[in-house]
């Protein structure tokens, strides 16, 4: 098994090469007036060792270039010190296009209180079990924030209070294992990070480690029921910088009409963001 592995796989400080993903997501919720619009996903910065600001502003300069109608920001911006907190937030306020974010474990074991007061002060929305009408090109969207599981912040029934159900519904959930519970509330688009894609995708091995975790939900897409969850591999690593064909990840979601949920692969490239 590991015989099959190449230098290519193998991945030091790998922000230096992201894998861009582009899917098409086609869902029932999805007008006609909404064909073709961008939602982009960017998730565990984690900065700190091996991500700068720096580098965060070549990223955010990246994603302005795609153009996408709103940014996700899905937790988990720093490694484990508070004093990266305000540096990664304040790259936020270039997003030429809305962002709306929640917060993740790491952002919580750090400082909750100095995570909520950098957002609040670079005028980044942040959703705390909370949603909220999103209008994009024209069409009323909900928005909804889940806080983090880990640290048990999370009230999925408070998040999605009040949520219309004839609206197409943007959920933004660091955690994919509340995910079922977001989908059962009437999530459509179910965005998360938080695992890295365990930092290694070896056949069998990483499936197997999965299950003994008791997850079957670490990487890439997942229909549940009436919903997508997309998980994110995120940019950066918070206690190693190794990854094994767990490329860290740029992903962008173009919106669809379709008789049902479904996430197709449009595009995915490795490029040089970050230099």
């Amino acid at each position: 098994m590991l015989s099959r592995l190449d230098s290519r796989d193998f991945m030091i400080n790998p922000l230096k090469t992201l894998e861009i993903n582009r899917f098409k997501l086609r869902h029932p919720r999805i007008s006609s007036d909404l064909e073709g619009a961008l939602v982009a996903q960017v998730t565990d910065v984690h900065m700190g060792r091996w991500v700068k600001a720096q580098h965060m502003r070549q990223v955010v300069s990246y994603v302005n270039a795609q153009k996408p109608d709103v940014v996700a920001l899905t937790g988990d911006y720093v490694g484990y010190s508070k004093l990266d907190l305000d540096p990664c937030v304040a790259e936020f306020r270039a997003f030429d296009s809305p962002a709306f974010a929640v917060l993740g474990n790491h952002d919580h074991w750090t400082s909750t209180e100095l995570a909520r007061q950098a957002f609040q002060k670079y005028e980044v929305p942040l959703l705390t079990n909370e949603n909220l009408v999103l209008n994009l090109r024209g069409v009323d969207i909900s928005l909804v924030g889940v806080d983090d599981l880990v640290t048990k912040h999370a009230d999925v029934p408070k998040a999605f209070d009040g949520v219309d159900p004839e609206q197409f519904c943007l959920t933004l959930n660091h955690v994919p294992a509340a995910s079922w519970d977001c989908a059962d509330h009437g999530a459509h688009l179910i965005l998360s990070g938080h695992t890295h894609g365990f930092q290694f995708n070896i056949p069998r091995l990483t499936n197997a480690l999965a299950e003994r975790m008791g997850t079957k939900l670490f990487a890439g897409p997942y229909i549940l029921e009436n919903a997508v969850l997309y998980i994110s591999r995120g940019l950066g690593s918070a206690s190693w910088p190794w990854r094994i064909r767990a490329k860290p990840e740029l992903t962008f979601f173009e919106l669809s009409y379709g008789p049902h949920p479904e996430l197709e692969l449009i595009s995915s490239a490795n490029e040089s963001v970050v230099r």
